[in-house]
């Protein structure tokens, strides 16, 4: 939902550009799956130390990823050397309000019900 709601908000230079996020865990299938139905390129940078299980999880959604360093940290800085090198747009994993305002959406059905 987050990242969906993040890249739907988009400009359409921003997605011909592509995206990329440094992530181990569901944002980075999220995001993955999201790009795809969107028919945006995501690359998705994972610690080496990721269980294959996510990174399968991840390729299997349509995203290139890349794995790089033993931690979050090492990915991170990664991906934003990407955004220099390749011109891609970052998505923050945790730390951007329009990827908190997909999430909270959840909270919204459950109201409803």
């Amino acid at each position: 939902r987050g990242a969906y709601n993040k890249l739907a908000q988009l400009t359409a230079e921003e997605a011909a550009r592509g995206v990329v996020t440094a992530s181990a865990g569901n944002h980075a299938q999220g995001l993955a799956l999201a790009a795809r139905e969107l028919g945006i390129l995501a690359t998705i940078v994972m610690p080496r130390t990721t269980p294959e299980i996510k990174v399968e999880g991840v390729r299997s959604r349509g995203a290139t990823v890349v794995l790089h360093g033993d931690s979050f940290p090492e990915a991170l800085a990664y991906s934003l050397k990407l955004v220099d090198e390749q011109g891609f747009v970052y998505i923050h994993p945790y730390d951007d309000p329009d990827t908190i305002a997909g999430q909270g959406t959840v909270a919204m059905e459950i109201l409803r019900q």
